[in-house]
């Protein structure tokens, strides 16, 4: 008898054998679809944030220039003061000729809008980009059969959507009112449109760039923050210059090479655009030649020297002191510039001005006090953005799980709590002396009447209760709903809002007054410290209410 294989009788139920295959092998853009809905799921709101604010700031400016100066001929000594002040020549670069409403308004508020916009790109392409890589989220993309340049080109897509999304809406705002303001043109609105958008792409390019270069979303992002930074000291260096070639080089002054409302240039756009394109090509390169979690400069996370620490505090100190330092040169640098403004814009608000009646709708008493009133309100929201940042960290390591770790380690959670907080205190103490002294230091070169050093001290240090109150509104957050933390930035936007809209757009006065910003004593008549009382009382307030409820909820609740 010979023996005969037989095949193993197939189990009841079972349907017939398939022959084994390999797995069918997905396209480099299998599955993009969905990851750009994903996405913009995610960041429909960091976006709208953005948008609505910008939207706003352009639809109040052009009426507002309008009714201050309705003629040329009114608008004459505005723009020969700004054309010779170094402070607003540096911030906002040389104001075209004759200064129609248009050109001024592309040249300030576009300066904002650019930078804004800037900003934006680059936060959303860090966050997107290396961040989710960061946090894993791109490991459970590719597991789930997404090809391997989706990663790369759906936060792209999804960030360059976002700009022209701010900058079209910016053109449909600039369009409509030219049925309002007659000095407004439709080639115009859509020329700045243009330059917006293709500012942001530059810049998401270069934040994409970043995020191929370092290994981590935190230095990422601060690689691209510098490269903004540069970009505007080399539109700075530009305009002093003269060398107008330089513009080809910073997209802050591609919008000079367009020049909205004045000669309305479309091939700059095209041309800048392309440079945003080539950008993304180089970053999309670098992507595909990467490891994952790598980066191709070499690592500066971690190094081997040991430290000598007194404690958990001692080690949040440690390791806030780079960030520390990075917006120490920021606001010097901002406090600085503002002190330059000072010598001839205080001139223009004088009790017969036009100018002196716009500004007043904004803030009261003499034109220094005004004037400054306005610069320190800037300068302290850098200070008190610092803070919020600081604090609301402390949610996102609880979101990555280094807080459960820490806690593990013995770290008790009220030590936990309040050294972040007190962290984020002491910082923002030492900023807003830092911006106060120096805002003052270079105000005494270019004013001194009216008090206007004594002031620019006192206004910027006095501001402290309205900076503690943010940092204490963000710490109740943080401890009481760590995944509502973000509404802390809402409290910010609505203090600027309240600051610098508020009178033009006609809030109430005890609205205007829901501030965190702008509430400060003056070295001259009575002091009022009801505000700072209050302030102080809410800061301190929500610091117990944030630690309580830190340390009785579930961790990542």
């Amino acid at each position: 008898m010979s023996a005969t294989a037989h095949p193993a009788p197939a189990p009841r139920g079972a349907g017939p054998r398939r022959a084994m295959t390999w797995p069918r092998r997905t396209g480099p853009l299998q599955g993009l679809g969905p990851s750009l809905r994903l996405l913009v799921r995610r960041l429909r709101v960091q976006v709208l944030a953005w948008a609505l604010p910008l939207w706003l700031l352009l639809a109040v400016t052009p009426p507002a220039y309008e009714d201050v100066y309705p003629s040329l001929q009114e608008r004459e000594p505005l723009v020969e003061s700004m054309r010779d002040t170094a402070g607003t020549r540096l911030l906002y670069g040389a104001l075209p000729l004759p200064g129609r409403i248009g050109q001024l308004v592309q040249w300030e508020t576009g300066t904002y809008l650019l930078i804004c916009v800037g900003l934006m790109a680059t936060l959303l392409t860090c966050r997107a980009m290396r961040a989710d890589e960061d946090d894993g989220l791109v490991e459970v993309q590719r597991g789930s059969g997404a090809g391997h340049l989706v990663p790369f080109m759906a936060p792209v897509l999804v960030v360059w959507g976002a700009v022209a999304l701010v900058a079209g809406g910016a053109g449909l705002v600039l369009t409509g009112l030219t049925r309002i303001v007659s000095e407004l043109t439709v080639s115009g609105a859509w020329a700045l449109a243009g330059a917006v958008a293709a500012t942001g792409w530059a810049f998401a390019a270069l934040a994409a760039l970043s995020s191929q270069l370092c290994r981590q979303a935190g230095p990422a992002r601060g690689l691209a923050l510098t490269a903004l930074g540069c970009s505007f000291a080399l539109r700075v260096l530009t305009d002093e210059s003269g060398a107008g070639w330089l513009r080809w080089f910073t997209p802050l002054a591609w919008r000079d090479l367009v020049r909205p409302y004045s000669d309305d240039r479309v091939w700059p756009l095209a041309v800048c655009a392309g440079i945003a394109v080539l950008l993304e090509a180089a970053a999309d390169g670098l992507f595909a030649r990467r490891e994952y979690l790598g980066g191709c400069l070499p690592d500066r996370g971690s190094s081997r020297r040991r430290w000598r620490l007194g404690g958990y505090a001692d080690l949040q100190a440690r390791l806030a002191l780079r960030s520390a330092v990075a917006w120490s040169v920021t606001v010097a640098a901002t406090s600085a510039l503002f002190g330059a403004m000072t010598g001839s814009v205080t001139g223009l608000l004088g009790p017969d001005s036009a100018t002196g009646s716009y500004v007043g709708r904004l803030a009261s008493g003499s034109p220094v006090e005004q004037f400054m009133g306005l610069l320190t309100v800037m300068t302290v929201l850098l200070v008190a953005v610092a803070g919020v940042q600081r604090v609301t960290a402390l949610a996102a390591d609880e979101r990555a799980g280094f807080v459960e770790f820490e806690v593990a380690a013995g770290v008790s959670r009220a030590r936990l709590f309040l050294a972040q907080a007190g962290v984020a205190v002491v910082e923002s103490v030492v900023l807003l002396a830092l911006s106060g002294g120096v805002l003052a230091a270079v105000t005494g070169t270019q004013l001194t009447d009216d008090h206007a050093v004594g002031r620019a001290l006192v206004f910027t240090v006095s501001q402290a209760p309205g900076v503690l109150a943010a940092i204490g509104i963000a710490l109740a957050l943080v401890g009481l709903a760590p995944r509502l933390s973000a509404l802390s930035w809402a409290v910010l936007g609505w203090s600027v809002f309240a600051q610098f809209f508020g009178a033009l757009v006609g809030l109430p006065d005890w609205a205007q007054e829901l501030s965190v910003l702008g509430h400060h004593l003056d070295v001259i008549g009575d002091p009022d410290w009801t505000p700072l009382a209050v302030q102080t009382a809410i800061g301190l307030a929500g610091m117990l209410a944030g630690l309580l409820g830190h340390r009785r909820r579930d961790l990542a609740r």
